[in-house]
């Protein structure tokens, strides 16, 4: 990885700030929504504490089963609608044991005077379907037991007697509507005070008053509790913390509530209690709060019957318990935390108080605004900086880089490198360079002189011993003698043929420097020195091995044609006569590959990564005339020359040696 990428993907560490600081406003939206939750429990069970004592004995002496009697405003047209019902959604519901028949029912009380709302639905039914069914009603107050049984041939208005001790007729309407009816009745019983029991038998399906069993004291009758106004005005003067207060008996049915208690607006509907938001901030908070708080449609009916959250039961269990919820529209979140009124040792009833977390959510948003804001144009403004910086860094080194491989270049002068007056640690590190590459110079430049030097300061000193043995041996030498000087005469000879060695490849490598380039077709080339070396071995077998179209190169001929001398007269010498030497040339995806093969001989594994260094003979292991060594040597500067390499490896299972030139088409 590059610098510049390096100092990026550090810059990026960078956006840990505004992460630490989201987590960061999370706890606190998390202290401050527990703490909001403490203090609306905390007021809940000081209310739960004080509870009047008239209103303690109502709650002990609730009906196990019940139902809500709601105050009309004005006395409903009996036409079997509830238009001039309020919030007809506040109804009971009972069900057949098989589900099938299902029955709501409306208690409202008007001037004194008892009114329902029956409403059936069978499944058993198809629409407009006959027969109507059968209501079998019972009531009982303190004057007497009414009975009434309500199967008419068509619907209409209903008028009819009791059946039983207690005086005064029912009024109502029966409308008939899809997969059931509905049944609007007037009771000439007193609104309070008063219990009910029904039957609605359809096609043998009969639904009772409840769902399941009733108790066996119960005797299956539905006590009529009227709205404790009383109770809801006590709730909204003592509200505390609280924006509304719920009391619900045992099965979560409401039996007062604040808002209807409010002196200036009893009946009145709900001020809006939304926080002005906008859909950015409410989209925050949502990521903010995460899963702390349940996701609900709206804020539901304005005067519930019932409450059934999470909450209310577990305190109607007998656990105090708290539920966040927040609108999906309009992120309102809501705290709503419920506390059970525990009377003679059984739960009667929970005390629910809610509060609206606008404070909260609009003080996060605006807290939550302003840190990202902050964190996120800081971290910015830092990954801009270093990537900056970076980059600076970067073409420095890069400068720097550039100029260092062209001073290395083969035949470049030493030259001044850029950065070498600047103060930092980079400059440093180019006057470093400076002075490394002057002194490699220097020694490259003394290197290549040397064996020139050596090899003209040598001749005459060996010329001389040369002359001074010879005349030894015109002489007459006892045996011992001569074999000295004739041992003197062969370490003369080895020093003369090193000198004369050192002299070539001085003066290749000045031949590589002044070689002529030039569009060369390798496979004519090729095949002329193999015929060659056929001409000048006839007793040995060479094969030659070409592409059938031509193969055209930019090259010094010259140079190449020398190089594949070397490795043949190798090749030829470190061979058998049974022996078969191949010269082939072969397509490469860049370029060429020239190979010279031969069997019979293999390379020791010692000599493999020297093999191409100067004064490195193979020969000399095969007990020949001594041999320098400077053939492969010579074979490297012309591959190296042409921009490729040479390599030499033994074929499957040791057939032989191969030595193979890759030479590219563009050498770099």
């Amino acid at each position: 990885m590059k610098l510049r990428s390096k100092l990026l993907a550090l810059s990026l560490l960078t956006l840990l700030l505004p992460w630490s600081a989201w987590k960061l406003l999370q706890e606190v939206e998390g202290f401050l929504r527990e703490s909001q939750e403490h203090a609306l429990r905390a007021a809940a069970q000081t209310m739960v504490g004080v509870i009047p004592v008239g209103f303690q004995t109502r709650l002990l002496f609730l009906p196990e089963q019940f139902l809500l009697l709601r105050r009309l405003p004005r006395a409903p047209v009996l036409d079997g609608y509830d238009y001039d019902w309020p919030d007809p959604g506040q109804s009971r519901s009972w069900a057949s044991e098989r589900g099938d028949l299902v029955v709501d029912l409306l208690a409202g009380s008007h001037d004194g005077r008892l009114h329902l709302m029956f409403e059936v639905r069978s499944t058993n039914r198809e629409a407009g379907g006959q027969p109507r069914g059968r209501l079998v009603l019972e009531a009982r107050d303190p004057r007497g037991l009414y009975r009434f049984t309500l199967e008419p041939e068509a619907p209409g208005p209903l008028q009819l007697s009791s059946e039983r001790q207690g005086a005064g007729q029912l009024e109502g309407y029966w409308l008939d509507r899809e997969h059931g009816y509905r049944v609007e009745l007037r009771l000439p019983v007193a609104a309070v005070d008063t219990d009910l029991r029904f039957e609605v038998q359809e096609r043998g399906a009969v639904i009772t008053r409840v769902s399941g069993p009733p108790p066996a004291d119960a005797n299956g009758w539905i006590g009529l509790v009227g709205e404790w106004r009383s109770v809801s005005r006590w709730m909204a003067a003592s509200g505390m913390d609280a924006a509304r207060s719920w009391l619900v008996g045992p099965q979560g049915w409401v039996l007062a509530d604040s808002r209807t208690g409010e002196p200036n607006e009893p009946d009145g509907p709900a001020a809006d209690d939304g926080p002005t938001t906008t859909w950015a901030q409410r989209t925050l908070y949502r990521l903010v709060a995460g899963a702390r708080t349940r996701e609900v449609e709206g804020p539901g009916p304005e005067t519930p019957a019932r409450l059934d959250s999470p909450a209310v039961r577990r305190a109607l269990s007998g656990t105090p318990a708290a539920d966040w919820t927040r609108e999906r529209e309009t992120a309102v979140v809501r705290n709503t935390v419920a506390v059970p009124i525990e009377l003679e040792g059984a739960v009667r009833g929970a005390l629910v108080m809610q509060s609206t977390s606008d404070g909260l959510l609009l003080m996060t948003n605006r807290a939550m605004g302003r840190l990202l804001f902050t964190t996120l144009a800081l971290a910015l403004a830092l990954a801009a900086a270093l990537w900056l910086f970076a980059s600076r860094l970067s073409r420095r080194v890069q400068r720097l880089g550039g100029a260092v491989s062209r001073a290395m270049a083969d035949g470049a002068e030493p030259q001044t490198l850029p950065l070498v007056r600047d103060r930092d640690e980079l400059g440093e590190l180019a006057r470093n360079n400076e002075r490394l590459l002057r002194a490699v110079a220097e020694y490259s430049a003394y290197l290549k002189t040397l064996a020139s030097k050596l090899s003209h300061e040598l001749k005459t000193p060996l010329a001389i011993t040369r002359s001074s043995l010879d005349n030894l041996s015109d002489r007459e030498l006892d045996p011992e003698t001569q074999n000295f000087v004739e041992r003197a005469r062969e370490g003369v000879d080895r020093q003369a043929a090193i000198v004369r060695a050192m002299s070539e490849a001085s003066r290749l490598e000045a031949a590589i420097a002044a070689a002529e380039w030039a569009e060369v077709d390798l496979a004519q080339l090729l095949m002329s020195l193999g015929e060659g070396y056929r001409a000048v071995h006839p007793d040995r077998e060479v094969r030659i091995e070409t592409p059938a179209e031509p193969c055209p190169l930019h090259c010094a001929p010259d140079l190449l044609a020398q190089a594949l001398d070397k490795l043949a007269d190798n090749a030829l010498s470190l061979s058998g006569p049974q022996d078969v030497v191949t010269l082939s040339l072969e397509r490469a995806p860049d370029g060429f590959e020239l190979a010279v093969r031969n069997t019979g001989s293999r390379l020791p594994d010692e000599l493999r990564e020297r093999l191409f260094d100067s004064l490195v003979s193979l020969r000399e292991k095969r007990g020949e005339t001594p041999h320098l060594g400077l053939g492969l040597y010579i074979v490297r500067l012309v591959a190296a020359a042409h921009g490729g390499k040479v390599t030499a490896c033994n074929l499957p299972e040791d057939e032989g040696v191969e030595f193979r030139i890759h030479l590219p088409r563009h050498p770099g």
